[in-house]
This record gives C-alpha cells, structure tokens and sequence, in this order.
C-alpha cells in the first residue's frame, strides 16, 4: 500500500514538472521578453524591435549593460537572452556549458579622433604605441598634425570599459594588458606577455558610443573606439562632422572591408541562450530564425553590420 502510495506521488510530481516544463515552453508571451548585455548587440536590436516584437506579439525589453554583465545574467538565468560583442571564453564556455551562442553579425571597432588634427590614417603598431604611452605627443605620430599647443599636443586616451566585449577586442588585436586601480574609472596599459611595467599614462573608461563621440568632438586631442556599426548609422548626421573615423594600415572600416577580411579589428555579435532555461531556449529559437530572415538581414546591412548566416 504504502508503495503504490510513494509511486502514485512520484507520477504525480512527474506529471506535475513536464506540465510546469511545458507551460513555461508554451506561454513566452505571459511577461516581456528581456533581453541584455553588449551595447553594441542592444544597439542592433533596437533598430530591429519593433520588427521582433510584432513576430513575437509581445513586448520586448531591451538593456545595454556590457557583454560580461550579459554573459552573467544570463548564466543565472535572470534574464531571457543575453548579448555579447565576441565569442565565450574557453573559461566560460566550461563554466556555463549549457550557454548557446548564436552569431548574428559581424561589426568592428572603428577608432576616431578630432577632425582638426588633420590626421586620417594609423598603422596597427602605432596605435599600440599610443596607447601603450611609448607615443604621448599628436605632433610625433604625423607630419600632417597642424601646430598645436602643448595642452592640444598631449594625447588623451580613452577606452570602452572593461565590461565591454569591445575592450577584449581592443586589447587582443593591439595585443595590450591592462591593469586597474579599485574603484577608479581609468586604467593603465602596457604590452601583452611583457613583464615590464605599465603605463603612467593613464586611459579613461567610458560605456556608450555617444559618450565616445561627445568626447572626440569636445576634447581635440583625444582618441578612442566604438562599433563601426553605431558610427556608419551618423554618416550624415552633423555630430559626426568634428570627427575623423581612422584607417588602419590603410584599410577603412567599411561593410566591404570587414566582409573581405581586409579591415583587421572584427568581432562578433552574439545572442546568448541558456539552455536550461525552455523560455530561453524556444525564445532564442526564434530569434535566431527571425533575425536570419532576408528582411532584418537587409535591415542589419542597412545599420552598417554585416549579417551572418549560419
């Protein structure tokens, strides 16, 4: 008696469990979608949202918060779908191995600086060497530099914060190591492998592209890096006229050159799912057939990504 009694209850709570499993599979729709993490991944979807939230008949939530934050929260399952401006590391991938990546895009990380310093183009070394500090004064780096004060000759640094999947790609393709004092908002960067010391030099931190660009059009001697991506969506707008978007080893970032593989500082743009999660995982199902579509390919073109089919 007592064990058909014990059998009766493990069917039951059996039963009961495929039921929750499913009723969370099925009813996507009962609260908004909330998808995070990348600035430039939210970025993108913005310009998509409606598009999606018409398909999914529901509301979606969109929140830039830097693709580690993304990676983060979606492991812990406190949002529905995470975002990422490059792949998982191996660490993550070993830690969270239920994490499903799906590539929907491909952008660069495009560096500017202010028009008047009448220079339009950087080798990859050079560049490195700024940042590094080992080249601190604009009128060093180009004859082209006009006459500058020695205020507006000293080289001002900033970066995307270390959150950020733009700064891993930052620091890999300028093969660069950072460190950073608790709780300040700049860092100090010095040669990948090198045990040399870093640099005194300090590198400011900022999080959104605006931030970037209001920095460059305000300050004449700064230099620093966003998503091609959010930049190309300005091509005619005013606010970009005080900036001049750098060639680097004479390729400019382009759709065409990132597509060929000529413009070296490329990176993905990720949608994060968990799989444990069947909300997630149906609702990361969707996307992936939704953003694939040729009309939201034909939009992502249209923004300034390149679109990825896989």
């Amino acid at each position: 008696m007592l064990f058909r009694s014990m059998k009766a209850l493990l069917l039951s709570t059996t039963l009961i469990s495929a039921h929750s499993a499913y009723a969370i599979e099925e009813n996507i729709n009962s609260k908004p979608i909330f998808i995070a993490g990348s600035t430039t991944v939210t970025e993108l979807l913005v310009d998509i949202k409606d598009d999606l939230s018409q398909e999914f008949g529901n509301s979606i939530q969109i929140r830039p918060m830097g693709s580690d934050k993304g990676i983060k929260a979606i492991a812990d399952n406190v949002i529905d779908i995470g975002t990422s401006s490059r792949y998982l590391t191996k660490e993550e991938q070993q830690r969270w191995p239920f994490l499903r990546q799906i590539i929907i895009a491909q952008d660069a990380i495009a560096f500017f600086i202010n028009k008047n310093l009448n220079i339009t183009e950087l080798t990859t070394k050079k560049l490195s060497e700024i940042y590094q500090g080992k080249l601190n004064k604009w009128s060093a780096v180009s004859p082209n530099t006009p006459e500058l004060s020695t205020k507006n000759d000293e080289i001002l640094l900033f970066s995307k914060g270390t959150n950020h999947g733009s700064f891993d790609v930052f620091l890999e393709y300028l093969n660069l190591d950072y460190i950073q004092e608790p709780g300040s908002n700049y860092i100090r960067l010095k040669m990948a492998g090198n045990r040399g010391l870093f640099s005194e030099q300090k590198v400011e931190l900022y999080d959104q592209f605006n931030q970037a660009l209001g920095i460059v059009q305000r300050i004449p001697n700064a230099i620093a890096y966003d998503s091609y991506g959010a930049i190309s969506k300005l091509e005619n707008d005013k606010r970009i006229n005080k900036v001049t978007l750098l060639e680097i080893d004479g390729v400019s970032p382009s759709v065409e050159s990132i597509q060929n593989g000529d413009y070296a500082f490329v990176r993905p743009l990720v949608l994060i799912v968990n799989t444990q999660s069947p909300r997630s995982k149906k609702i990361g199902d969707k996307l992936d057939v939704l953003i694939k579509s040729t009309k939201l390919q034909q939009k992502m073109l249209e923004f300034g990504y390149l679109p990825v089919k896989q």
